[in-house]
């Protein structure tokens, strides 16, 4: 039990080192060497763990991908998922890509790398996947409208909450608010028009909850650093 504890730590600290120095510096510019001098970790134990650098950043996708299930796993019961339930847990990924430097890499490697292209495209191909079977639940319980296609509904639920963040990172501006007005518009093409101001009044709701205290609805997942 002591070894395997301590082998956990030594992997803890190699894909914190990364983590810390790809922010600081970009993978591209980061070497082997610099994350063993970091993680203070001989080349050994680095290679006990992982083979290459690229297999860190691996690593690293797969904690993002794992964060981003907790935290939608808290929002939508896989038995019965409701639109809310839906429209919550984007709003808490958005948190975790804002406020949690491990998801943030994570996001940005699997999006960018072309050495972890196949882990990366793998992992939207799941989430895309995911949200299309909540959507199609939501659609057999008479909450969208019947002639909602749920592969594109996927699609478009994913690329608000990414392109939010995107957007927002590079504006300096408010990812939460960005990510309502994306579901203002997602909501005209989902919805009844007589369900329309109850969902806008929803998102205002949530926009609010998050800049009085961010991350309130994540359930603890976020990390405090940034």
């Amino acid at each position: 039990m002591v070894v395997q504890a301590r082998a956990a730590a030594t992997r803890r600290r190699i894909i914190e080192a990364a983590v810390t120095l790809f922010a600081e510096n970009g993978y591209g510019e980061t070497g082997l060497v610099d994350v063993l001098q970091h993680a203070g970790v001989s080349k050994g134990a680095f290679y006990y763990h992982f083979d290459s650098k690229e297999a860190v950043a691996s690593a690293i996708i797969g904690e993002f991908h794992q964060r981003l299930v907790e935290a939608v796993d808290w929002h939508v019961d896989s038995d019965a998922p409701t639109l809310e339930g839906i429209i919550r847990a984007t709003f808490a990924v958005q948190c975790l890509m804002r406020s949690d430097l491990t998801i943030k890499i994570g996001q940005e490697l699997s999006q960018a790398l072309s050495q972890v292209s196949v882990a990366g495209a793998r992992m939207y191909g799941e989430w895309t996947e995911r949200f299309a079977e909540m959507v199609r639940a939501v659609i057999a319980a008479g909450e969208l409208r019947s002639d909602v296609d749920p592969a594109d509904a996927s699609e478009s639920i994913w690329a608000a909450v990414l392109g939010s963040h995107l957007v927002s990172a590079a504006l300096h501006d408010d990812p939460y608010v960005r990510l309502a007005r994306s579901w203002r518009v997602l909501l005209r093409s989902l919805l009844p028009k007589e369900a329309w101001a109850g969902f806008d009044s929803l998102l205002n709701r949530i926009v609010a909850d998050y800049a009085e205290a961010p991350c309130i609805s994540v359930k603890g997942l976020a990390a405090s650093s940034s």
